[in-house]
């Protein structure tokens, strides 16, 4: 949506301004006009061609270059947003497609990790965990673009109660072996109204985020219920270095090479949809860790203790 937004409004100033200058143009058009004809009716000659004529032509070639101008930005323009939607659609059938495949790639790899177990083969246990990991990554990548492109495009979310202790469970389980984790003041009569399949990917971002940027790989995450909405404050103990202020801006990756730079976009966009606030903070100075503040609101129900 911020990107149709974005094209819209570029479209309405460069209209204005082309608009600006056509009057101005025309207003010139005309006191050359008014000129000429002076010219013409005291029969004012040069030496040279006739200047009243000349001014007419000149000026009458201004303005239809004028309109041609315009008129040829207006026509770009609206192609330019037919080929932007036939991109989107284009990727995100794309994903989709190779979402099946890798989930079966992914599922393959752990019935040869349950039998590497078996056979007590330590090299192909090791080969099928980075298979899965990696399928994994690329699983949550293309779910990515998909969030992505079907919030540009206006798509709806589905919002429900979600129990928001089991999700963080069973996200930071599997990451159990790279990570520390500890979570405070959220239980399991906890829920939020929001889409689950983007809950999720909030989640899973973050996490990854922790994992690949930050070398302390600790992760402390505080609950706080409000009235009618829930704070989940995340906290990473990494050394962030980047320019803060532009974190969650499309395809920003400060001075990583690791990541698509959509991650955190789509987590603002997202928990924007869903009624929320999402806010990025750091500790106390340059180099210290980063605090992520996500607030939902509470499902029907669970806004009484």
């Amino acid at each position: 949506m911020e990107i149709k937004k974005s094209n819209s409004i570029l479209f309405i100033l460069s209209g204005l301004v082309g608009v600006l200058i056509t009057l101005l143009g025309a207003w010139w058009l005309y006191l050359l006009f008014a000129l000429s004809n002076k010219l013409s009716a005291l029969e004012v000659q040069s030496s040279g061609p006739n200047i009243a004529r000349l001014i007419k032509w000149e000026g009458t070639a201004f303005i239809i270059l004028l309109f041609i101008i315009i008129i040829s930005h207006t026509i770009l323009f609206f192609k330019d947003q037919k080929k932007n939607k036939a991109i989107h659609a284009f990727f995100a059938g794309l994903t989709h497609e190779l979402k099946t495949p890798l989930a079966s790639i992914r599922l393959q790899a752990e019935v040869i990790k349950d039998e590497a177990d078996r056979i007590e083969n330590s090299r192909l246990d090791k080969l099928t965990n980075r298979l899965i990991d990696d399928t994994g990554r690329l699983e949550t990548q293309m779910d990515k673009i998909l969030q992505l492109s079907r919030i540009e495009r206006g798509g709806n979310l589905n919002l429900v109660a979600i129990p928001i202790a089991s999700l963080f469970e069973r996200e930071l389980k599997s990451f159990s072996q790279d990570l520390e984790y500890q979570l405070e003041n959220i239980d399991s009569s906890t829920e939020l109204m929001a889409d689950e399949f983007a809950l999720e990917l909030i989640v899973k971002n973050l996490i990854h985020n922790t994992k690949n940027h930050t070398k302390s790989k600790k992760i402390h995450i505080k609950g706080s219920k409000q009235e009618k909405s829930f704070k989940i404050t995340y906290r990473d103990f990494g050394a962030f270095e980047g320019n803060i202020a532009k974190l969650g801006n499309l395809f920003y990756k400060h001075n990583s090479s690791k990541g698509s730079g959509i991650g955190l976009y789509l987590s603002k966009k997202l928990i924007k949809r869903m009624n929320g606030q999402f806010s990025i903070k750091q500790e106390d100075s340059a180099g210290s860790g980063l605090i992520f503040e996500i607030t939902l609101p509470l499902a029907k129900g669970a806004d009484h203790d």
